[in-house]
């Protein structure tokens, strides 16, 4: 059986090849994904912190006499009324941390007639705390009053746990932002948007160049 026959100097034909590449809209957009995701996350983070510790204005700041593991005091009274809502409540705290365990508190606000108005129970820091001493920024809680009157805080400090308590207060802010979910969850998606846009690819077609007929061997 004879073996086909080639011509001199013929080349079997070649498909033209495709490459992934970015078409040119998208490298721009690509350049301009991590300032873009860097700036939403700013502006989120920014915004968050903004509402929880610096909005409104100081009411008043109340310090716990004496703080230490299985400390109790009752604060006030602070005059509080309708006109200053919504209220937040502040908790300050410096601790050096021994241990894992970390110290745990409540602390509760009354009204005028003994009422619980909030109360929370957490623990300051973290596990993994490790400096010599550590200060804590918490939000205890956004309120609001119907009636005006004294209120009263009451804080306590867990005696359990081997951390030492520096210092404790509770400020006070007054007509506060409430945080808007919404704001954060809608810089977080346009991160997300600009991303999937400038890593999206498009395939381009590629041809190798063409080149002349070979000389036969």
């Amino acid at each position: 059986m004879e073996a086909p026959s080639r011509q001199p100097g013929h080349m079997p034909d070649v498909q033209p090849r495709t490459a992934t590449a970015l078409p040119p809209g998208g490298r721009r957009l690509l350049r301009l994904a991590t300032p873009g995701f860097l700036i939403c996350a700013a502006v989120a983070i920014g915004y968050g912190l903004w509402a929880l510790y610096g909005s409104g204005s100081e009411v008043e700041t109340l310090e716990m006499p004496g703080p230490g593991r299985g400390s109790s005091a009752v604060l006030g009274p602070i005059l509080i009324e309708p006109g200053m809502n919504p209220l937040r409540a502040v908790l300050r705290a410096a601790h050096a941390p021994v241990g894992s365990t970390r110290l745990r508190y409540e602390i509760e606000m009354v009204d005028p007639a003994g009422r619980t108005v909030w109360i929370k129970r957490a623990a300051l820091g973290s596990t993994d705390d490790e400096a010599s001493i550590i200060w804590t920024t918490t939000g205890v809680a956004v309120f609001d009053v119907t009636t005006a009157g004294e209120h009263f805080v009451r804080v306590h400090f867990a005696d359990r746990g081997m951390d030492d308590l520096r210092e404790a207060k509770v400020e006070l802010r007054r007509n506060v932002a409430r945080v808007d979910a919404r704001i954060p969850w809608g810089f977080g998606l346009a991160c997300l948007i600009v991303g999937i846009v400038a890593s999206h690819r498009r395939r381009w077609p590629y041809h190798p160049a063409e080149e002349g007929p070979r000389a036969a061997a």
